[in-house]
């Protein structure tokens, strides 16, 4: 798709417009490395505007009954499933990820994800304390004030509401950036935002660099919280610069990720989550399962079914809706990915499957479903994160070992347990050192349930209602009756 002809624009303060010095940037389909669209290229002269705006209108925006901030992510949601065919088009031409996915995927998730923080917003509580009987003791949540948001490129749109329906919910403010290289959705979004009648500076959305954008966002002095989804190099980077000023950072980062995989597994379902699960949206999920850990006695026939099924997924152009797997995000990515698979060999490691992709696709950032047998848990490709289609297999005689390899890494996102024994599995579960555990399951993440890990995949919580204690501070409120305070002095005087 081409989009060069659609004039995009950011949202600063109620109003679409340019970069304040008139700068453009290139969108780049990855399918075949063209320019699909030109979008404004923001400095910090437009955070500091945007960041002004949300200053002043935070006051407002958090006195609005929340019955009408909830009508207003309504209308939001409303709007963008009137323009569901346009945004599936745009995200698969923006990043690559195929129909099948944008169409069943990103673009609803979007949309529930908007109403169902809509509808969680409105049951909020706060507490009361039986802390003395001569007081009444409660606790409100209370908005941050304004946020800066600055979202990944791999689900482009629904990455993006995920931070900003919770955050306006509760009453915030916000400051917008998408990712330079898949915008697009997003920019269409601070078009709704216009349409459904947002307050001018509660919602602002602006494209750029992260080194230059990012950064002021979050160096800014009005900005009081920032909330960051990708890879932890980067996460690292904005919070020691956020630390100089004592701002929170929330954190969604990098993940490597385990399926441990154990004898009475049944097969057939482990293989086809497997399959899913590895590969899907190119591998390029924080999500997704990199490493597996297969227990002896089922390691053959799961690496023999598993490769076998994985040579079935069609990769080829994103607009097909035949397509199962598109290319990966941009050729950077790409070429990140061929370093991986060299390096595999280099280490020992026996290819399976995969490797290059074929010469009809190499005009693309394509890499194929690409599995290697591993011998050494501590090599890289079982150590850092790929982002993309690129997996390791290892074989383990225990659940014992399986877990020690699964926890022998600085990531702490997700893992799954594959078995028929649950009391094992809960057993197993419990010595993880990660943030979410399935059982026989993996990938399943929907707007009730929390998502985010711990250690070097960071600390915050999308999804559910935990979500709201990113976006809020509990203000504890002591109210006396006695008619004389109680102090410890009174003897003394």
């Amino acid at each position: 798709m081409d989009y060069l002809n659609h004039e995009f624009k950011v949202l600063i303060d109620g109003k679409l417009r340019q970069a304040a010095r008139g700068g453009l940037m290139d969108v780049i389909n990855p399918a075949n490395n063209k320019v699909i669209a030109k979008i404004p290229r923001c400095t910090s002269e437009d955070v500091s505007v945007a960041a002004a705006a949300a200053k002043r209108a935070r006051h407002a925006w958090k006195n609005t009954y929340i019955g009408d901030r909830a009508g207003l992510l309504v209308k939001l949601a409303g709007i963008i499933r009137g323009h569901f065919d346009e945004l599936v088009n745009m995200e698969t031409a923006q990043y690559g990820g195929p129909l099948s996915k944008t169409r069943n995927f990103d673009i609803p998730a979007a949309i529930g994800e908007i109403e169902f923080m809509a509808g969680l917003g409105r049951s909020v509580t706060g507490k009361t304390i039986s802390a003395d009987p001569g007081a009444r003791v409660m606790t409100f949540r209370e908005p941050v004030g304004v946020v800066g948001l600055i979202t990944p490129w791999n689900f482009p749109l629904v990455t993006a509401v995920s931070k900003l329906a919770p955050a306006l919910i509760m009453g915030n403010t916000c400051l917008l950036k998408p990712p330079s290289c898949a915008p697009l959705t997003v920019l269409k979004l601070a078009e709704y935002a216009v349409e459904a009648g947002f307050p001018a500076g509660v919602v602002n959305i602006l494209t750029g660099p992260g080194s230059d954008v990012g950064e002021a966002i979050v160096n800014h002095p009005d900005i009081n919280k920032v909330n960051f989804t990708g890879d932890s190099y980067v996460g690292k980077r904005i919070m020691e610069l956020a630390s100089a000023c004592v701002k929170p950072v929330a954190s969604e980062l990098g993940g490597k990720n385990a399926m441990i995989i154990l004898d009475d597994a049944e097969i057939d379902s482990v293989v086809e989550t497997a399959v899913y699960s590895a590969f899907f949206n190119s591998g390029q999920n924080c999500g997704s399962p990199s490493r597996f850990f297969v227990q002896s006695g089922i390691y053959d026939e799961f690496v023999e079914c598993f490769v076998s099924a994985a040579r079935g997924i069609t990769v080829g152009d994103p607009m097909d809706p035949k397509t199962m797997m598109g290319p990966l995000a941009y050729n950077a990515c790409r070429d990140t990915a061929e370093r991986f698979i060299e390096d595999a060999k280099k280490a020992g490691s026996r290819m399976l499957l995969g490797g290059s992709a074929p010469s009809e696709l190499r005009g693309g950032a394509y890499v194929m479903p690409t599995i290697f047998e591993v011998y050494d848990s501590r090599q890289e490709l079982m150590q850092e994160e790929v982002f993309a289609p690129v997996i390791g297999v290892m074989k383990v005689e225990t659940p014992e070992e399986a877990v020690e390899l699964t926890n022998d890494c600085r990531y702490g996102l997700c893992a799954s347990v594959w078995t028929r024994d649950f009391r094992l599995a809960l057993k197993l579960i419990d010595r993880l050192e990660v943030g979410t555990a399935w059982i026989n399951q993996h990938l399943k993440i929907v707007p009730e349930t929390p998502w985010g890990g711990c250690k070097e995949s960071g600390w915050t919580k999308e999804n559910s209602i935990l979500v709201f204690d990113e976006y809020t501070y509990h203000k504890h409120v002591w109210i006396n009756l006695d008619e004389k305070p109680h102090t410890f002095w009174e003897d003394k005087i």
